[in-house]
């Protein structure tokens, strides 16, 4: 199985190179396919998972090496594209358990369970295929995956301690402490939101989480705390914007689009972005409550000015709940309903994401995952086509 998977990568790959279209997006491509096709054939669960990753990664980079064309966006591209392919099957299996069981939890979460397993165990494959080369190679293989895990912190139940490790590591650096905390939160916050759509008590649960570890790493290193907790609450405000403001850009967008939301979704968000700006006073408080002094004093002072004068996290939330009101318009619907999902925490990764948050906010490959991501996003990949 895994001698097809490396042959189909590297024929693919030279080709792609002999007809000069041989880009990030097209390795995502080509990666993508591959690794959807040989992970539905699996029967070793995660130990083959596994295999096929590192086996996966390895025969594409070294492909791209051999092409000439082993660059930092094509080997995140590589990485990303067996992510994705891996993701496809238990993808398959996740939607097949909301239908069978529509609002009972249980399925849904031992799904999520076995995909986070699967890409845990995919993204360790990955990862092993580093040591496979070296020098520049080596460094943009290991911090793909790295930049990878990073986009699923949530699912794999990394947010909390790695924002905890970053926060430290970025404390003990000394240097503009309180914008690379920002950085860090705001970032951790987006990147645990996941999809673009706001969700109630997703975000409150990520804002929570995110928010209480900046604060403890601070409070438990001694340093840094009030510059912490102010920090650490203007970045869970600012992931929270990203997320609304990329919510109603969704909605937006799904006027265009073949696939569209449901009455049903759309009731659900407009009436989590109504809360939206409530959900972030609430969860200040209730991290300033358990909080010691310092933190506390400045996190239910932002809470108040939040409340009082109204965030600006009100107004994005105003405007992408209008954007879902409107939409609903267009469908002939009203508005109501709610669901909900949790936030987890596990520790095993947590200082080598905690490393990357840091690289990530002082500068390092800023917007590197993010770039290599869109270059081969759905709308690209309509008009390759």
């Amino acid at each position: 199985m895994f001698t097809t998977l490396k042959t189909q990568i590297t024929d693919a790959v030279k080709d792609a190179k002999k007809n000069g279209k041989l880009t990030a997006k097209k390795t995502h491509t080509i990666v993508c396919e591959a690794v959807t096709k040989a992970v539905k054939d699996l029967k070793g669960g995660a130990t083959e998972v596994r295999k096929l990753s590192s086996e996966s990664v390895s025969a594409a980079v070294k492909a791209l090496d051999d092409a000439g064309e082993a660059t930092r966006d094509t080997i995140a591209a590589a990485v990303s594209g067996t992510v994705d392919g891996i993701k496809h099957a238990p993808g398959e299996l996740m939607s097949a358990a909301e239908k069978d069981i529509h609002d009972t939890k249980e399925k849904i979460i031992a799904e999520e369970q076995k995909l986070a397993e699967s890409l845990r165990e995919g993204l360790e494959g990955a990862k092993e295929a580093a040591t496979e080369f070296t020098g520049t190679i080596q460094d943009e293989i290991t911090e793909s995956v790295a930049d990878a895990k990073l986009e699923m912190t949530h699912l794999l139940g990394l947010t909390r301690d790695a924002v905890k490790d970053a926060v430290k590591k970025a404390i003990e650096n000394g240097a503009e402490v309180d914008e690379n905390v920002r950085k860090i939160t705001r970032d951790a916050t987006t990147k645990a939101m996941g999809e673009a759509r706001f969700a109630a008590d997703r975000a409150r649960d990520v804002s929570e989480s995110v928010l209480s570890a900046a604060v403890e790493a601070a409070e438990e290193t001694g340093e840094y705390v009030t510059e912490t907790a102010q920090a650490a609450a203007d970045g869970v405000h600012d992931g929270l914007g990203v997320v609304i403001t990329s919510t109603r850009e969704s909605i937006v967008k799904s006027r265009k689009e073949v696939r569209d939301y449901t009455t049903g979704e759309l009731k659900q968000i407009e009436k989590d972005l109504h809360s939206a700006g409530d959900v972030f006073v609430d969860t200040l408080h209730r991290v300033a409550d358990r909080s010691g002094k310092l933190a506390k004093g400045i996190l239910n002072e932002v809470a108040e000015d939040a409340r009082k004068a109204g965030s600006s996290l009100r107004e994005i939330a105003a405007s992408a709940a209008s954007a879902a009101g409107d939409r609903l318009k267009d469908l002939g619907e009203g508005t109501l309903d709610a669901g909900k999902k949790a936030a987890h925490s596990v520790a095993d990764e947590a200082s080598e994401l905690g490393s990357r948050m840091v690289s990530v906010a002082k500068g390092a490959a800023v917007g590197m995952w993010e770039g290599a991501r869109k270059a081969y996003s759905g709308d690209d990949e309509k008009e390759e086509k």
